[in-house]
């Protein structure tokens, strides 16, 4: 599964990406691998109501609950509510009024990028596991290593983790490696 964005600036890679107009002919050519891909349509710029066709080629929409208009609802394709880390925890329960099962537990910090996972990233996502009940996906916002999957897995809630250019690099060669790794890894679970 693959994810791509539009209107968004990516903290983690420090990447912008345009909009869908100006990312066309990226996305369609991300689109014709053949790979279910989602797409996160902004951030503070979003994609506006009459963009919802052009929505529905993707397996998903993943935006920051905080962020996240309404109106992607009715794209017709699943809906993945991001967690950021700072959102207020006593509205953690209530994410369950959302439709669909699925959350992205985006919950690292962005001075914590790149670092290494710490015992707290595990406890968090346990936290809003056990809370909101909804199977979660993991961004690799620090340096996930293979060997720290069992350990994120061994949360009941976490059912995905997704792999970014924080741990994947930006070239071919190392994105092909570090999901060749992580493939293993996950075969080995």
């Amino acid at each position: 599964m693959l994810k791509a964005h539009v209107n968004v600036h990516h903290r983690a890679s420090g990447t912008r990406f345009g909009s869908l107009d100006e990312e066309e002919e990226r996305l369609a050519a991300v689109l014709e691998v053949g790979l279910p891909t989602g797409l996160v349509p902004g951030e503070e710029a979003m994609v506006t109501p009459d963009q919802l066709p052009r929505l529905r080629r993707f397996a998903f929409l993943d935006a920051y609950v905080t962020r996240l208009p309404l109106f992607l609802y009715d794209a017709g394709v699943p809906v993945i509510p991001a967690v950021p880390h700072d959102y207020p925890p006593e509205l953690l329960g209530s994410l369950g009024a959302l439709p669909g099962d699925w959350l992205e537990a985006a919950l690292v910090p962005p001075q914590c990028y790149g670092l290494d996972p710490v015992a707290d990233d595990l406890v968090a996502l346990a936290r809003l596991g056990a809370i909101t009940r909804r199977r979660l996906i993991v961004p690799s916002q620090r340096r996930i290593r293979p060997e720290d999957l069992g350990r994120y897995f061994a949360i009941p809630q976490v059912w995905a983790v997704m792999i970014g250019v924080v741990v994947t690099g930006r070239t071919a060669r190392s994105i092909g490696r570090a999901t060749l790794a992580f493939r293993v890894a996950m075969d080995a679970l």
